[in-house]
Order: C-alpha cells, then sequence, then structure tokens
C-alpha cells in the first residue's frame, strides 16, 4: 500500500472514530463499552484537534501541546505488563515513556513508586500533565494515568490497551486515590 493510501485509511478510521466517540458522548455509555465494541487499528491523526473536543477536551490550536500529540501515538496500544514499546505497555510504562518525551524526565519504578515522587493536590487543583493514582489492587496504589482536561486522563487499561476515560465513571471514582505533581 502507498503511503498516500496508508494516509488515506487513517483518515477514514479517525472520522469512524469520531463518529462512534461523538454518539458515545451524547449516549452516556461509560468509556469500557465504547472500547469493547470497537477496535482501532490505525493511530489517529495526532493533527485532528476535532478528536480531542470530541473526547471532551477543551483544547484549541493555541494551546495543543506536545502532550495531545505524544497521546495520540499511543492511543489503541495493547496492554502488556512492565511493557514500554508501541508493542505492548502498561500504566506506568505509559507515564515514564511520555514523560520522558515530551519532559525530558526519567522516571523509575511502578505507579506506587512514581507517586513517592509526587506533591500531593487536590482533585480540584488537577492541570494537565498531573499524574492520578488509584488504589485498585489490595488497597495498594497500583494505577497511575496522565490528567488531560475536563475530569479525563490517559492510561493503559488492562482489558483495553491505552484508553482515554473520565474521572467521574463509577469505576474510577472507586478507585481514586490521589492525584500529584512531579517537581
Amino acid at each position: 500500500m502507498s503511503f498516500y493510501g496508508h494516509i488515506w485509511i487513517k483518515y477514514i478510521v479517525c472520522i469512524f472514530f469520531l463518529s462512534v466517540i461523538s454518539m458515545h458522548l451524547f449516549s452516556q455509555t461509560d468509556t469500557t463499552n465504547l472500547y469493547k465494541q470497537f477496535h482501532i487499528e490505525y493511530l489517529l491523526d495526532s493533527n485532528d484537534i476535532r478528536y480531542f473536543y470530541q473526547m471532551g477536551l477543551q483544547i484549541d490550536s493555541c494551546s495543543y501541546s506536545p502532550l495531545y500529540h505524544e497521546m495520540c501515538l499511543w492511543m489503541g496500544t495493547s496492554y502488556h505488563y512492565a511493557g514500554n514499546s508501541e508493542k505492548g505497555i502498561d500504566c506506568s510504562g505509559l507515564v515514564k515513556s511520555i514523560f520522558y518525551k515530551i519532559y525530558n524526565l526519567s522516571l523509575s519504578g511502578g505507579s506506587a513508586n512514581l507517586f513517592l515522587f509526587t506533591t500531593p493536590i487536590e482533585k480540584a487543583n488537577l492541570q494537565e500533565g498531573d499524574l492520578v493514582f488509584f488504589k485498585i489492587a489490595k488497597n495498594r496504589i497500583s494505577h497511575i494515568g496522565i490528567y488531560l482536561s475536563n475530569n479525563k486522563f490517559i492510561h493503559a487499561s488492562v482489558k483495553l490497551g491505552v484508553i482515554i476515560s473520565d474521572l467521574n465513571e463509577p469505576y474510577y471514582l472507586k478507585y481514586f486515590y490521589k492525584a500529584g505533581r512531579l517537581p
């Protein structure tokens, strides 16, 4: 397939995905059900700011940041415990990869260890790039994501791979532990 053919397919998939997300937002289905129904095999066009609006992320071309570009490159990557590549990644691997690429910040360890490097902040004071931590397994920090805006965060889900979810979804409300900001 030619380079332009591949771009055209990515464009069609992106339009399809935007349509699905639009239906999702209006039907108020949770993120899990949406991603169980549809598997996106091609990366989204990271320059398509409309995608972020569809996900409830209020940005414009002036505020479009490298974080959103990098985030789009990881969307749909499958989950793999201790993974740190496009072939498979876990939640802490995603955070470490994005923070290294965007902020040139080298982090180590899992989600519980990463929490130790942060300054705790109130959920109401979350800003783009802050970290959100969850106690899912045995009442210990076992999951991490990167806050985007409008209660949305990106993370690597065990079942769904790299996705954007809402902190107000019942599952994440139940397991949310704390938010933190790296210095």
